[in-house]
């Protein structure tokens, strides 16, 4: 079962691979595209620690700063992070079995889905292939709407969030389309904007390809 859904984990699953990438490129070529978890299960220092939520997937933390004008780029570069730090930090509070954003694969449960991706953000279609998910008591895999961090990163971008908790907690028990009022167009007019829903997979685990 979906470790955040009442639903089955799907019989197999379809990843853009990164074939530039020298670590996915020689993942898929060996047949075992693993999460970044995978490996602490063979070290008994760190297996704990995934068991009980407590792994630590963060790369750094916020520092103190000292007050200046922030560039625009600075903001961008703040926002990127801040973004993947804001949603590693609910779920590590609220849902620490969860698989992590930081470590997990991500995939897709049909083609279709891949299809509108590609279309709405020109990922390369020829690079998906098939897989299916090796069985291990070990293995966690959420369902989650992709388009609430579309949305949060645009959110992020443009206005002042304080009420981040509502994207994640909408991300992280999968829910649907949100709603977020935000400032847009331009005359930075405050509008609603819908979410959308692409549904998308984290999966922790060892992913075997499947010929196609």
């Amino acid at each position: 079962m979906l470790i955040n859904k009442n639903e089955n984990i799907p019989d197999e699953f379809f990843v853009f691979v990164n074939f530039s990438s020298p670590l996915a490129a020689n993942n898929y070529k060996v047949g075992a595209y693993t999460s970044g978890a995978c490996s602490t299960w063979f070290q008994e220092n760190t297996l704990a620690k995934y068991l009980d939520g407590s792994l630590n997937y963060l790369p750094f933390e916020p520092s103190e700063r000292d007050p200046m004008a922030i560039s625009p780029y600075c903001l961008s570069a703040i926002n990127d992070y801040r973004i993947e730090y804001d949603a590693e930090i609910y779920r590590k509070h609220n849902h620490p079995l969860y698989p992590s954003r930081l470590s997990a694969t991500y995939a897709f449960g049909d083609f279709e889905t891949c299809r509108e991706v590609s279309q709405k953000y020109g990922w390369n279609l020829n690079t998906v292939r098939k897989f299916k998910l090796l069985e291990s008591p070990l293995n966690r895999v959420a369902k989650v709407n992709m388009e609430h961090v579309s949305l949060g990163r645009h959110a992020y971008r443009v206005a002042a969030m304080q009420n981040v908790e509502d994207i994640w907690r909408a991300y992280w028990t999968g829910q649907d389309n949100i709603q977020i009022e935000l400032p847009d167009g331009p005359d930075f007019a405050r509008n609603i904007r819908d979410s959308g829903v692409i549904w998308e997979y984290l999966i922790e685990g060892c992913l075997q390809p499947v010929e196609q």
